[in-house]
């Protein structure tokens, strides 16, 4: 979903944004692969894929301002979140076909439990056991992969032309960016800690000389 706003309070002056929201589920998301001797059917290769639900908010503001034939600046601003819950972890099966063994709840302890491929979680680690520990096959581990990324994007340009043909350009530059290893989309904090991230700014000036007679 997205939307187009343009505003122009004055003739000098133009306002554009374009907000837009995004949700994707997929039901086959690559995670990792391993070495497994006994994944003889997928070249001693164990492939791990599961459902991905990412909630993604971008947004583009840009304002334009002409304060003489001579004069304007451009501001523009990006700021960007993108959330992603990995579930229904699952091994690939057979090659040439999106088949595949999915992994059961990790058995906790549980004396009755009976060896199934299952996964387990510890401390933000992934333990996945296709033949559930009893026979030959190794452990993969992993990292969660859960995520919420932010980041922003911000530039202003001030453009003089003092002489024609020729123009002076200051610019400024920032880029604010991190990352959570956590899947849950929550707007009110990710947008809130945009602001306080460490930036890092760029200062340019450019100038141009036109030598025409």
């Amino acid at each position: 979903m997205r939307l187009d706003l343009e505003l122009r309070p004055d003739a000098a002056v133009r306002f554009r944004a374009g907000p837009s929201l995004t949700r994707l589920h997929q039901t086959r998301q690559y995670v990792v692969a391993a070495t497994d001797p006994t994944a003889t059917a997928t070249y001693g290769r164990r492939y791990v894929f599961a459902d991905l639900d990412q909630t993604t908010f971008a947004l583009e503001a840009r304002l334009d301002w002409t304060f003489s034939p001579h004069l304007s600046l451009q501001l523009y601003l990006q700021p960007y979140i993108s959330a992603g819950d990995y579930s229904g972890y699952k091994a690939f099966r057979t090659p040439g076909r999106f088949d595949f063994d999915r992994f059961g709840a990790c058995p906790g302890g549980d004396p009755s439990f009976v060896a199934v491929s299952y996964i387990c979680e510890d401390d933000g680690v992934y333990r996945a056991d296709i033949d559930g520990g009893a026979g030959p096959a190794p452990a993969i581990a992993f990292a969660n992969p859960d995520f919420a990324f932010r980041s922003l994007r911000g530039n202003a340009v001030l453009r003089w032309e003092y002489r024609p043909g020729s123009a002076l350009y200051l610019v400024w530059q920032q880029d604010r960016a991190s990352q959570l290893q956590v899947g849950d989309f929550e707007f009110s904090r990710d947008f809130g800690a945009l602001f306080r991230e460490p930036a890092r700014n760029v200062f340019l000036i450019k100038a141009t000389y036109w030598f025409g007679g």
